[in-house]
């Protein structure tokens, strides 16, 4: 077996549940600039007072702590939601009838109808006993159908507010943002050194990331983002000395 030596990794990076110490439910992040940790140690150190050097004579390890960075070029629905610690939840597309209008718009303002993708758009009125569709292009005109943005312009008589809107909308994905207990995943890596070609698996086995301190959402150039951490201890892994309570490095022998 060759060890490698020089190195420049590359390679997939999983995440998923952690059921007993073991990965479960991997997902692949999609491609990444960056994974990186740092090992770290609270220590208490205490200084002699006898031998005139003030040396230090013990250090009391108080804790241990292993912390990571993940930088995703992917921004999926899964990905973002370990950034913003919220909940994921999808709503189909369907129609909407007499969504109701504040009651008291001017003309020129934006509506911003409740759901996006937006067709077959009918506004009306008010009027007790018949009430008067609007004219597209006359008293509205959509400012987008993605946003579902609808600009007024005309509120004069004989119209009645508040206007309503029927239509057909399309379906997405909402990420709700700070609505969910931080995230803990299985982070998991097959390195590649692209300098020989060997292959070490990089295990965190509970890693919990912190809330984002970043997204770009205007940019000139292709944007990142980047999720930080903490390992904490795996109580099942953490009793076994070759498996360590947050996380390991294997590398792999030439197959046989």
């Amino acid at each position: 077996m060759s060890q490698m030596k020089d190195f420049a990794f590359q390679g997939k990076i999983y995440l998923g549940d952690n059921e007993n110490g073991k990965p479960r439910n991997l997902k692949w992040v999609g491609d990444q600039s960056s994974l990186n940790f740092a090992l770290a140690v609270e220590k208490e150190e205490r200084k002699e007072n006898f031998s005139g050097t003030k040396a230090t004579s013990v250090i009391n390890i108080q804790s241990k702590a292993v912390n990571p960075e993940l930088v995703l070029r992917y921004l999926t629905p899964d990905n973002i939601l370990l950034g913003v610690h919220g909940k994921l939840n999808k709503v189909a597309s369907g129609t909407v009838t007499a969504e109701s209008f504040p009651s008291n718009i001017v003309v020129d303002e934006l509506v911003k109808l409740d759901k996006g993708s937006i067709s077959n758009l009918v506004l009306t009125d008010s009027t007790a006993a018949t009430p008067k569709t609007l004219v597209d292009g006359t008293d509205y005109e959509i400012e987008s159908v993605f946003s579902g943005l609808i600009k007024i312009k005309n509120v004069a008589a004989p119209l009645i507010q508040p206007f309503k809107a029927a239509y057909s909308h399309g379906g997405m994905t909402n990420v709700s943002m700070l609505t969910a207990a931080p995230p803990i995943r299985y982070l998991y890596m097959e390195a590649i050194n692209t300098v020989d070609g060997r292959r070490a698996l990089v295990h965190l086995y509970k890693v919990q990331f912190d809330p984002m301190g970043q997204l770009n959402l205007t940019s000139q150039t292709l944007s990142e983002f980047t999720l930080s951490g903490a390992t904490l201890l795996d109580s099942v892994n953490a009793l076994n000395d070759s498996m360590g309570g947050f996380g390991r490095i294997e590398w792999l022998d030439d197959p046989v």
